[in-house]
């Protein structure tokens, strides 16, 4: 089990990214929407060239494991780990706790239980409450965007430092929260592609933060909701510095208008790109 002086480290890079994040991300959204995805692929590689469910399902056990020993087990179907996964689950701080130096461990542990097929409603309650919490702060995305999407990297913006203010927060931990902490507790609920968790996402849709906007998009990707394209599309519009991460989700509609969409807000090649991943049999809307 890592020890608190170990998580306050991570804590502190991870904070540090997530504030390199609000230049980095805004600045090529597509590219970087994509991290999450180059991450999963690491993670298909070792788990295919040196990984087992067996050891993934041991560090379980042990403690020792992160988003990517649980994706593993995910990816397997390994529905002999569900033990393991809920008696975590019950150890695991609550993320309402300001005392968690670790957030979104709970989420995932849930996340990959009702993946893999658990009916406990007691996963699903935790996590829409969760995202429903995200959705409703809707923090503004922290920087502003000239009319071309590009980012305005030398000042905050107006919104996001009213959002900071109003709940005692200095910039760069309400940074955090509005491009990590947040966006992410909706991502663990839609990456399920539970059905229930369709109204959220589409309310979802028209927060103000293009990191939000985009995790809902893929969840509706991921549920083939259809009647959602034109509420990703408008996404993509009223938001300019954010349109290509939102519109990466259009690429896994069948159909017409989706597709056309995705060709305006992003590169060419970058969406054939994602066309071609998306013939990878088993690959969705959170896998490319």
């Amino acid at each position: 089990m890592a020890t608190k002086k170990m998580i306050r480290v991570y804590s502190a890079i991870r904070r540090g990214f997530c504030l390199y994040a609000l230049c980095a991300f805004a600045m090529s959204p597509a590219r970087a929407w994509c991290q999450e995805s180059e991450a999963y692929q690491r993670a298909e590689r070792r788990f295919v060239n040196g990984g087992s469910v067996a050891d993934s399902i041991k560090k379980v056990k042990e403690g020792n494991f992160g988003g990517v020993t649980v994706e593993e087990i995910v990816y397997a179907g390994a529905v002999e780990a569900i033990p393991a996964l809920k008696e975590q689950f019950a150890r695991s701080v609550d993320p309402s706790n300001k005392d968690d130096l670790d957030p979104g461990n709970k989420e995932e542990l849930a996340s990959a239980l009702i993946r893999l097929g658990d009916k406990d409603e007691i996963y699903w309650d935790f996590l829409l409450k969760q995202a429903t919490e995200a959705v409703d702060s809707d923090p503004p995305f922290p920087r502003d965007f000239d009319p071309k999407g590009k980012i305005l990297k030398d000042h905050f913006s107006g919104a996001f430092l009213s959002w900071a203010k109003a709940r005692g927060l200095a910039p760069d931990e309400a940074g955090e929260i509005a491009v990590y902490r947040l966006p992410i507790k909706l991502g663990f609920l839609a990456k399920t592609g539970d059905p229930r968790g369709l109204p959220l996402l589409r309310r979802a849709m028209s927060s103000s933060n293009y990191m939000m906007a985009a995790m809902a998009a893929k969840g509706l990707a991921k549920l083939q909701d259809k009647d959602s394209i034109p509420l990703i599309i408008a996404a993509c519009q009223k938001s300019p510095g954010g349109a290509g991460a939102i519109a990466e989700a259009l690429i896994f509609f069948d159909d017409p208008d989706a597709q056309a969409a995705a060709d305006v807000y992003l590169p060419k090649d970058y969406a054939n790109g994602l066309r071609e991943r998306r013939k990878v049999p088993g690959k969705d809307a959170f896998l490319y």
